[in-house]
């Protein structure tokens, strides 16, 4: 196999098409099917499944993607320490949205200012989501929260978090998840998101039922609190980027359900210069005496 042609294949899957693969790589789409024929006779196995004009992954083809991502980013970082001490070449990064939001911005600032060389991507997922990608290789560091013992991972905890529970201004003196009522309506991310999940503990030690409405984003689940729609739990320093703070109740939490912290994550065999660059950078920006 050739490095170019996973990276085709990787293209194909990430994309979820020829024509999008075909864009993205400055090629042609003949080029792109031939590639992936290529891929496919050498390892004797159909990579994806062809409906009609949509190309949809199968099984092998899953199997692969994982090698694929992993085996790019070594070939990557063989590259990049063989060549220089100094950040170069691409660094994934990943965040929780409220994270991102509310604490990257000077970061991603200083690291560009310091390396304008190296280029950055930024993705934000929930935490599950964030692990699984480093785990796979597709992010070089994530900053998580509640991150499990993993001997793959180095974890290093940058931000300290209060999480505040939000509720519309008709909703006053939340102290017990029980003062909710039985019609209860939780917002929030996947279950993936370990906000969510610390609500929906809290939540259970009221032994109460709650139906669970899915947000893209806390800006979208702010505003459905403001009009009454649900309750949800988000960091207190993200309110302070809100326009409509003013129209939402925030509701203090048992300590072990708000004192959070978000922790740095990263594969012990991925440490290269840009990544290590990227750990100054955030370890200088922690609020963690």
């Amino acid at each position: 196999m050739e490095l170019s042609d996973l990276k085709v294949f990787c293209t194909v899957a990430e994309q979820g098409g020829i024509s999008k693969a075909a864009e993205m790589l400055h090629r042609v789409p003949s080029n792109i099917t031939a590639r992936i024929q290529k891929l496919e006779l050498e390892l004797g196995r159909d990579l994806f499944h062809r409906e009609k004009n949509r190309l949809r992954i199968s099984q092998e083809g899953e199997q692969l993607l994982s090698y694929a991502q992993r085996i790019l980013s070594l070939a990557d970082q063989a590259v990049e320490h063989l060549n220089s001490d100094v950040p170069t070449g691409v660094l994934r990064v990943g965040s929780m949205e409220a994270v991102a939001a509310s604490r990257l911005s000077s970061v991603l600032y200083d690291y560009h200012k310091a390396y304008p060389e190296v280029t950055l991507e930024v993705t934000t997922r929930p935490t599950g989501d964030l692990i699984d990608k480093v785990l796979n290789g597709q992010l070089d560091v994530a900053l998580v929260a509640d991150p499990l013992d993993d001997a793959r991972l180095h974890r290093l905890p940058i931000f300290e978090e209060r999480l505040v529970l939000v509720s519309d201004k008709a909703t006053t003196d939340i102290s017990d998840p029980k003062q909710l009522g039985d019609d209860l309506t939780l917002l929030g991310f996947s279950s993936q998101c370990a906000y969510r999940n610390r609500l929906t503990q809290w939540v259970k030690q009221g032994k109460l039922t709650a139906k669970v409405v899915e947000i893209n984003s806390y800006h979208t689940l702010l505003n459905c609190v403001t009009a009454g729609m649900g309750v949800g739990l988000v960091p207190e320093k993200l309110l302070e980027l809100y326009p409509f703070a003013k129209d939402l109740n925030t509701h203090a939490l048992p300590d072990t359900i708000a004192d959070t912290v978000s922790t740095a994550i990263w594969r012990k065999d991925t440490v290269r210069p840009s990544v290590s660059a990227y750990l100054d950078i955030l370890q200088a920006a922690s609020n963690i005496q």
